[in-house]
Order: structure tokens, then sequence, then C-alpha cells
């Protein structure tokens, strides 16, 4: 071994495709201190198949690239190489899709939609490639992690999400130092064209209303929040009796129950109280909608002539159209619908082309509530 004027010691050594990758150095001069270190040092070298001292002559090999005038010292630069290492064996030991798994860990606290969610876009981009998963955080590119979006969705806003998605994994990757960049900032989103949604005609959501109560009354009540409220499908999945005050004619979402995590209360308007006041008051904390709601809108829909044309959130954007043509107040339809601001809600969700004020009235008002 050669001599250094600086005597350094191995404690740990790792080995991977015959490259070092970490090792623990320390001054000669305070080993006498260290020995719980020594310990774990053999004990780590023989499991790696490689002595002590065949560790230490590694390490004066790579003193040997120390240039002679240097002002870095051996220990320092060393210490250099170690950091280096650290990297080297966090990376190497963490592949995609274990760290996957410990971010789904993280996430347990979210909403159980926003958890799934999370879940599906993971599994869905696993699956399609599975020899990415296999690989470390730190070996993917921008252009593979950008191939593999494209290859596990098909559409400009399933994309962006999954980019949301693996933007965060990265995140949480770069926090626990498996990787030193994330190559998902390098991803531009898709600009997504949002299509014009035409809202229902008035025919058409009493047509909904009428197949639900030939079915089941609490059908009927399960459509109605939804045609009437502007509340989101998964919100009304969530509500409990004690949500509904049929005196102050509001409708309370709570904060667990919300997209936004906000509380917000929403107006009921005549023609849905008349339908809750009318039914019998279940269990305060009894879900409005029954287990088997989401089979039974699917069918409630087809029955009602829309099978193979219905639009996600039409109801959402044919409440809005109507309440703004009826009541023309922009800020009480915002609060009601749970947006942050009114700009969503002007360019996207209000529709009122080929709505009269007559219709508008009698959606809300049918002339047949008292």
């Amino acid at each position: 071994m050669k001599q250094k004027n600086v005597k350094i010691y191995a404690t740990y050594f790792y080995l991977k495709d015959s490259k070092v990758f970490w090792i623990f150095l320390f001054d000669m001069s305070i080993l006498n201190t260290m020995t719980n270190e020594i310990v774990s040092a053999n004990t780590l070298l023989e499991r790696k198949g490689i002595s002590i001292l065949d560790a230490a002559r590694l390490i004066c090999n790579a003193l040997d690239y120390l240039p002679k005038n240097s002002t870095v010292t051996p220990i320092q630069f060393c210490s250099k190489i170690i950091e280096v290492g650290k990297r080297h064996v966090r990376t190497a030991e963490m592949t995609v899709s274990k760290g996957f798994a410990l971010y789904l860990e993280y996430k347990q606290h979210l909403r159980k939609d926003s958890f799934n969610d999370i879940r599906y876009l993971g599994n869905r981009l696993l699956r399609t490639k599975p020899e990415f998963g296999k690989r470390n955080f730190s070996e993917l590119s921008v252009s593979e992690c950008e191939e593999w979006l494209n290859a596990a969705f098909h559409t400009d806003s399933q994309f962006n999400k999954a980019r949301t998605m693996l933007h965060g994994l990265f995140e949480f990757a770069l926090r626990r130092e498996w990787c030193d960049k994330n190559p998902i900032k390098r991803i531009e989103r898709k600009k997504v064209i949002e299509k014009e949604i035409q809202p229902l005609k008035l025919s058409e959501t009493k047509r909904l209303i009428k197949t639900a109560q030939n079915e089941s009354p609490i059908y009927a009540i399960a459509a109605a929040l939804l045609v009437y409220t502007g509340i989101r499908p998964r919100e009304v999945r969530r509500l409990t009796w004690r949500d509904i005050d049929t005196e102050e004619k509001t409708i309370t979402v709570r904060s667990q129950c919300s997209k936004t995590g906000g509380v917000r209360q929403v107006e009921i308007p005549p023609v849905l109280n008349r339908l809750l006041v009318a039914h019998p008051r279940e269990l305060k904390e009894e879900k409005i909608c029954p287990p088997d709601w989401q089979r039974r809108w699917r069918k409630i829909r087809d029955n009602s002539g829309f099978r193979g044309r219905w639009v996600q959130d039409v109801l959402r954007h044919t409440y809005a159209s109507f309440h703004a043509k009826n009541y023309a107040d922009l800020p009480r339809l915002q609060l009601n619908m749970g947006h942050r601001d009114l700009s969503l809600l002007r360019s996207r969700y209000v529709n009122m082309h080929g709505i009269s004020r007559a219709d508008a009235k009698c959606f809300f008002e049918p002339k047949n509530v008292k």
C-alpha cells in the first residue's frame, strides 16, 4: 500500500459491476475511538467479499488522482468521493416501483378518491412499461419519461394528470436523495382545448328525474341532487342526511367531502326541496346515495336516452347555465358550485345559448310547486 501523509481507513464498501460506490473514510489517528465502526466495517465488507486491506488499497488508488499541489487535503478529497458514493448507493437500491410504493404510503392521508387517482395513474404507468419500474430514479431521462407518459395516456388531459402525479413522485424521490434532479420539470404540459359542452334541455332533465323515480324514490333524490345543485358526483356520493336542512333550504358539503377541501353551503331550489320534504327521513349519518348508486345511475341515464352519448360534467354545466339565466348572479353561483374564482365559471361552465327565461324559471320552480 502506498504511504500517504494521512492514513485512511475504510468502514463501508459497496461493490456493483466492479465499481466502487460508497466508502467511509477515517484518519487513522482517531480509529482508537471508533471500535464499533471497525466491527461494523468488518461485517459489511465480508458480505461484499472484500477485505479491509483491499478496501484501503482502493482508497489509496483514488488518492492518486489528487493533484500534488492541490489545496484540497486527502481527507477532503476522499470526503467528496464518499458523498458521490452515498448518492450512488441510495439510487442503486431504490427503483421507481419501490419508490412509488413508498410514495403511496406517504399519501395515505389524502381523501380516498384523490389517493385512488394517484394509485391508478402510477399503476397504469408501471403496467405500460414495467422495465421502467425496475430502473432507478436517477437513470430515467427527460425523453424517456415523456415517452413513458405518451405510451400510457392517449389524451392531453390524461397526460397532464399523469405528468402532475409523476412530478410529485420525482419530487418525493429528490427530497430523499434517490435522484439529483426532477426530469418531469422539463416536460411541458399539453395544451388542452376545452370542448364546448352543451347543457341538457329542460325536457331532458325532467326525463332523467322521471326515469329515476320509476326505479325508486331514493334514486330520484340522488339524481335530483346532481341536476338541481351543481354538486360534483363524488361530493353527492359522500352526502349524508345530516347535511340536508330543508328548513333553511341548504346542503352542507363538508371539508372531507369537498373536492377543494373547504366547507360550503349550497342552496336547495324549490323543485328539489319538494322531493326531500316528501321523503321519509333516514338515519342522519346514513349516506343518501345507496351502495349501488353508480351502477343504477348508469342504467337511469341509458334508459333516459343517453346511452353512448353521456358527457362527463354535463349536469354541472346544465345547472350553471340555467342558474345564470334565471338568477343572473354569478357570485352566488360560484359559491354554490365551489369554484375559487369566476373566470372558470364564465369561460367554461355557463352557456345560456338556447335557454329561455321561462325554461330557466321552470327548471328551479316548476309551476306545480306550491
